[in-house]
């Protein structure tokens, strides 16, 4: 931490965290009055330490004193709700009483409902032993004045502890006292001859702290003599408070105990049944319930483990409830251990998370014990925090106060769990304003309303249940609230969903300075109201940013609000502040991120497009520049749809420049192969570094007589290389066919890069030409299906620049046909599948192929072409005066097939029923291997036992069809007539024509099996049933009515030898039953 001059302090915390008070902690740094933080704290956090995650005390480490998890209803009060004080010792302490030091007069008002005789309801005290005080004397209320040594006592006639509410005024002055019960008035003087009491001190509503019990005591008020010494608090409601006519409440209370938010009136007591004599303290009727004394058991008790009965306590959320004798049971035999019931007591062990035990106890017990006494009295209470988790508990051990020797598991050696149940209740929901009660806004304009504008919290409903009412506009024209999904239209009410996803607008249309009340409701509840002030303010602008861009030639860059930008004096409000480009950039395009995530052109952009870095310029300008040029754009700026005004972008452009630094001929003598590395092409690059790899040359057109290589793959026109590759000796020209004579060859590139592209350039190459070269004439065969023909001169002829005499041999012969060399004195003399053959053979036209007449439409073989005789099986390389080639031949297919059936069966029908024809009962093949067998088309003539029609059209009557209908099962059968028939169809491939019959039976549906095989198993051992061994005919020709699930039902016999016979049954809707029979030796 900062300290004096150079020197920095350590921030000590020896003395621990403290969070909502001091804790006792006495030093000198803190003042002697500090009053502890009085409320709910969430997420609190030191060091990234959640100090709340737990509020379970730990001996040396953690502390916990009047802290419960969640936030207590109170906290959420108001003035109006009513006080329940719940125990004797309950009280709310609130702010001094203020009194006027001309008049010196007070005034005190309530309304209470209670059933006590006893009880204070006000104190007060004040200089000099003086003191106010309010209390309840054998149910009649008393107002006492004390003031310099004597006191003045005014008792009411009227009777409050009736159960009924009661108003209570209490008015005094320096000469008189007077107090009013319902309509009842009681006055009298005061005596005193001092000019009035000073006040001093908290004001005490139904009862007062420890501290000034004492001094009470003094004073002589009947509610803190004898027995209730220590007690003496008011039990009962109270509502209505007010102090010199100001209201009061738990807002404004200091310091609260043994109190709840709302009042939960005493319920009338149940009259008492005779009981048999037990030993057991002598209880008041009004608080003596029969249920709850535990009746002697009728077994031996030695243990806890059966005798101790937990019955939950349920507690309204925020609420409090009594616990009870019902609630906890010891069954013991006490007569047996000789102790009494009452001397049995409970130390609490460990304390409720979510609320607090409070005990109502005599001051001489244990800190955190009581009694089953105190279970049948009614004093020990349990309080729930508020939170919302539905479940709390606490732990206890159980001894004896006993002096005689009692079981070890009475002697609180051992803990035990009580759960709590809490029922939870709807709390009404609470709004606030985070942001503050202003809300500014734009004249004329429309402004969303958030959740940070607006807060509404409730802990216990769904935000999307909230519903935000406008209870006054108190300047209606001034604007209005609108929901996005009707807009213009003026509306009261809106969701929280709205809120939260920003539908909600305030609009605004005339006076600058209105107001809006608002509260939240979750259908039940409604909060407390807000008040919203709106201002309007007049529009004001200003060109924040326009610093420009930067950019290498062909790189692209982000424009953002930082490069541009129009301040407004707006605030937090959304303004749309549009650019409309009237010039284009000229070197480049402004492109805009879309949604896709696609960069397109634009032509205008908003400020929102540049916060969120979506817009960008595109250097697209790829020649070389000479001069150095600028880029800019032009653009009109509209703010809110109102101003305009122009601006000029300006945009600084580095431009790229290449050097082709060598470009050297590259030359080709006795080599069909030459390598391009950087002797003979290197460029290089001004302005940005660029890697090898990042620079790359374009084939603009391809060579004529070689081809360009990338590690043996082929350059193309516009394929591309780096310089890395020509570094790396990656590129090559390779020549296709060596020359007759010396030539030369060329492409045509230029170096490009992301950033720019060169004007074209071309590579020349250098080609000597070699005598041994062989260059071959290969035009390939066409040929029809099945015949011969030769090969001459024009389709293959290969030759050298030195002799056309050359010798070929063939290494792979065709596959559908062979080659043949014909004799010339007789052409029917012929050598079957030649091998080698020369160019005199071509010439004198006896090289002839012939095809095998198979439905192929390709064939091929490979030759080798050589200068010499020899036989050769393969080329290397480099080796001169052989050459390899590979001879197409095409085949001309023809339709010299007929079709033929390869389904021919009986077509099954039910009688007068109909079924569809399919391939599986008619079905013809095409040997032509480019027909396809769906084209078949069948043409029938008339049927005499029915009729063939379209399946979704049976007045469609057919008489022509392509066998492709029947493999879609279009072709539907319709039985009549005679049983059995047959009927002509003709096929066609279009050229060639068949006749057939199909052969129609129509029967009533039957079911036939296919497999009843039999099987042998081994005695004791299994075998599954499969369709090999039974399996039923698929019943195709009765498809259309009869269901497609069947059963099998078995039934044991034996035959004569004492084989086991199955005897199956084939179960199947409308079909009669056949049977067969399954067999087994008993043994093998």
């Amino acid at each position: 931490m900062p300290g004096h001059g150079s020197q920095k302090q350590e921030l000590s915390i020896q003395e621990g965290l403290y969070i909502g008070g001091s804790g006792g902690l006495d030093k000198l740094y803190l003042p002697s009055d500090l009053t502890g933080f009085r409320g709910c704290m969430d997420e609190v956090v030191f060091n990234e330490h959640d100090m709340l995650s737990s509020l379970r005390p730990y001996a040396g480490f953690k502390s916990i004193y009047e802290v419960s998890l969640g936030c207590s209803p109170q906290f959420f009060a108001n003035e109006e709700d009513p006080v329940s004080f719940f125990s004797s010792r309950a009280y709310v302490s609130l702010p001094p009483w203020n009194i006027s030091h001309v008049q010196q007069e007070a005034l005190f008002e309530c309304v209470v409902h209670t059933s006590a005789k006893e009880g204070i309801i006000l104190y007060n005290s004040a200089r000099q032993g003086g003191f106010v005080a309010v209390e309840i004397q054998e149910g009649l209320p008393v107002a006492l004045v004390g003031e310099g040594g004597t006191k003045t006592e005014l008792r009411s006639l009227t009777f409050v502890n009736d159960r009924n509410w009661h108003s209570i005024k209490l008015f005094f002055s320096p000469k008189t006292l007077q107090l009013t019960v319902d309509k009842e008035t009681v006055k009298t003087s005061i005596s005193s001859r001092s000019k009035g009491l000073q006040l001093r001190g908290s004001v005490f509503v139904g009862g007062i702290d420890d501290s000034t019990r004492t001094e009470v005591r003094k004073m002589g008020l009947v509610s803190v003599s004898g027995k209730r010494v220590k007690g003496g608090s008011f039990k009962g409601c109270l509502k209505d408070m007010k102090v010199n006519g100001m209201k009061m409440g738990l807002p404004n209370a200091a310091v609260t105990k043994d109190i709840s938010v709302g009042c939960e009136p005493e319920k009338e007591p149940e009259p008492s049944t005779t009981m048999s004599p037990m030993t057991l303290p002598t209880v008041p009727k009004s608080h003596f319930d029969p249920t709850s004394v535990t009746p002697t058991p009728e077994f031996p008790m030695s243990t806890l483990d059966r005798g101790l009965d937990k019955r939950n306590l349920v507690v309204p959320e925020g609420g409090r409830g009594s616990l009870e004798s019902k609630h906890i049971k010891v069954l013991l035999d006490f007569k047996k251990l000789r102790i009494r019931q009452s001397q049995i007591m409970f130390r609490i062990q460990e304390q409720p998370v979510l609320g607090q035990i409070r005990l109502d106890v005599d001051q001489d017990q244990e800190e955190n014990t009581f009694s089953m006494l105190d279970l049948w009295y009614g004093k020990v209470m349990y309080i729930h925090g508020g939170s919302e988790n539905p479940e709390d508990f606490f732990t206890f051990s159980i001894f004896s106060s006993s002096r005689k020797e009692v079981p070890d598991y009475l002697k609180g050696t051992r803990r035990y769990r009580y759960n709590i149940t809490v029922m939870p209740t709807n709390d009404a929901p609470e709004l606030s304003l985070p942001q503050g009660n202003l809300f500014i806004l734009l004249d004329n304009s429309r402004k969303h309303l958030t959740t940070e504008v607006l807060k509404a919290t409730d802990i216990d409903s769904n935000h999307t249940n909230l519903i935000f009412s406008v209870l006054g506009n108190l300047n209606a024209d001034a604007g209005y609230l609108e929901v996005e999904d009707n807009p213009g239209v003026a509306v009261t009410t809106f969701s929280h969903s709205d809120l939260n996803e920003g539908k909600v607008n305030y609009v605004h249309t005339g006076a600058r300075n209105s107001r809006i009340v608002l509260r939240v409701s979750d259908g039940d509840k409604v909060s407390n109201t807000v008040v919203l002030r709106i201002m309007a303010i007049g529009l004001e602008y200003k060109i924040g940013n326009n610093t420009g861009l930067e950019i290498i030639q062909g790189e692209v860059s982000v424009i953002s609000n930082k490069h541009l930008a129009v301040q407004t004096n707006a605030v937090k409000q959304v303004v749309d502040i549009r650019y409309d480009v009237v010039e284009p950039p000229q070197y480049g395009e402004l492109q805009r991120l879309h949604s896709s995530g696609e960069w397109k052109p634009t032509g205008s952009f908003s400020q929102r497009l540049l916060e969120k870095e979506r817009l960008r310029y595109l250097s697209t300008f790829q020649e070389i520049q000479t001069a150095n040029a600028t880029d800019y754009f032009k653009c009109k700026v509209t703010v809110a749809g109102r101003v305009d005004t122009e601006l000029v972008f300006p945009i600084t452009v580095k431009w790229v420049h290449y050097n082709l630094v060598r470009n050297v001929m590259a030359n080709i003598d006795k080599v069909r192969k030459v390598t391009l590395d950087s002797q003979y092409l290197y460029a290089t690059v001004d302005v940005v570094t660029l890697s090898e790899d990042d620079l790359h040359f374009r084939v603009l057109s391809s060579p004529k007589k070689g081809q360009l290589l990338l590690v043996n793959e082929l350059l193309k026109k516009n394929s591309t290389f780096s310089q890395r590759n020509v570094t790396d000796l990656k590129v090559q020209y390779e020549l296709v066919d060596r020359p007759y004579e010396d030539t030369s060859d060329t492409f045509k590139f230029h170096v490009f890069s992301k950033h720019a592209q060169t004007q074209s350039y071309n590579f020349q190459i250098s080609i000597k030409a070699d005598v041994n070269s062989v260059f071959i004439r290969n035009y390939g065969l066409l040929i029809k299906e099945g015949e011969s023909k030769l090969i001459t001169k024009a389709e293959l002829f290969a030759e050298t620049l030195s002799t056309n005499e050359m010798y070929y041999t063939v290494t792979s012969s065709p596959k559908h046909g062979k080659l043949q060399l014909i004799n010339l004195s007789n052409s029917n003399t012929s050598y079957n599948i030649i091998q080698t053959f020369s160019n005199q053979d071509l010439l004198e036209e006896r090289v002839m192929f012939i095809h095998d007449d198979t439905e192929t439409t390709q064939d091929q073989f490979t030759f080798i072409a050589s200068t010499s005789q020899e036989y050769k099986s393969s080329v290397t390389d480099d080796e001169v005066g052989s050459k390899e080639g590979k001879f197409n031949i095409s085949i001309q297919l023809v339709n010299d097939e007929k079709p033929v059936r390869v389904v021919d069966k009986v077509f099954h029908v039910v009688r007068d029923g109909q079924r569809l024809l399919t391939l599986d009962d008619l079905c013809y093949h095409d040997a032509d291997s480019d027909f396809s067998d769906g084209q078949l088309v069948y043409t029938r003539r008339g049927i005499p036992m029915g009729d063939l029609v379209l399946v979704n059209d049976t007045s469609h009557r057919l008489f022509q069809f392509p066998q492709k209908e029947l493999e879609e099962k279009r072709v539907l059968f319709l039985h009549r007539g005679v049983s059995s028939g047959r009927f002509v169809l003709f096929v066609s491939d279009s050229k060639h024509f068949v006749s057939t019959l199909l052969d129609v039976t129509a029967e009533d549906p039957f079911l036939r099996l296919g497999n009843n095989t039999g099987m042998c198993v081994y005695f004791i051992y299994y075998i599954h049933l499969t369709n090999e061994l039974l399996c039923k005919v698929p019943l195709d020709w009765s498809s259309q009515c009869i269901a497609t699930v069947h059963s099998f039902c078995l039934s044991e016999n034996k035959d004569h030898d004492g084989n086991k016979i199955f005897n199956v049954c084939c179960c199947c809707t409308h079909m009669a039953t056949p049977h067969l029979n399954l067999s087994s030796h008993p043994s093998f």
